[in-house]
């Protein structure tokens, strides 16, 4: 890499728009080639793919020609098929509970965090973190900026790693067909008390469901 320099890895602190996405690519493409054409393939680390656009598909894909790349996504958008099919998959499970408290117990070491209830706030932040360590570290920063964390203030710390949610999905197929099942075993029977029930049944079931769509929408 003499040829181009050497630059020192910082964060930029800024989103690559498209005219600095084209001065990348006539920066670093030509690098990674003379590269691939002395045998070399580099190793490019990236923290986060979760907000490439499909802009920025178009650079990645041309990296991939000439280097391995590993990267980090909570979630994968579906514009970017093309980069996902190129990549390995690899699920990070989280942290065991044991492993998690290690952590929370060198970092309240090393800052000299003040706390009412050591056990109890050690225990809180592995349940409430899910064993994501991106939650562990936004967990501990904000009570690091407390002067003593209480009993109170470890009781009201919370984040969503740590939400369960339950699928109702199954519940709601099967709720919606029973709905349906009934209407035509009541024309069946001629029973049109049941047929009535039905009918509301499955009317306050689409009522429930488009509330639930949008919902999740927002």
């Amino acid at each position: 890499m003499a040829k181009y320099g050497y630059l020192t890895p910082v964060h930029p602190g800024f989103r690559v728009a498209s005219s600095r996405l084209r001065w990348l690519s006539h920066a670093i493409i030509p690098a990674l080639t003379d590269h691939a054409e002395n045998g070399e393939k580099p190793l490019i680390a990236v923290d986060d793919l979760t907000f490439l656009t499909p802009t920025q598909q178009a650079f990645w894909l041309a990296v991939f020609e000439f280097a391995q790349v590993a990267g980090c996504a909570s979630a994968r958008k579906s514009g970017l098929k093309k980069l996902w099919w190129k990549m390995q998959v690899l699920e990070v499970p989280p942290l065991p509970p044991e492993v998690a408290a290690a952590v929370v117990k060198a970092y309240i070491a090393k800052r000299g965090v003040l706390i009412e209830s050591p056990e109890l706030y050690i225990a809180h932040v592995v349940r409430q973190s899910g064993g994501v360590p991106q939650a562990i570290q936004d967990m501990l920063d904000a009570s690091a900026k407390e002067r003593v964390v209480d009993k109170r203030r470890i009781r009201e710390m919370r984040h969503e790693a740590g939400v369960r949610y339950f699928d109702f999905t199954p519940v709601m197929i099967v709720t919606g067909a029973g709905l349906v099942a009934t209407r035509y075993v009541a024309l069946g029977m001629g029973d049109r008390m049941l047929y009535v029930m039905a009918g509301i049944g499955a009317a306050l079931f689409l009522a429930v469901r488009m509330l639930l769509m949008r919902g999740s929408a927002r």
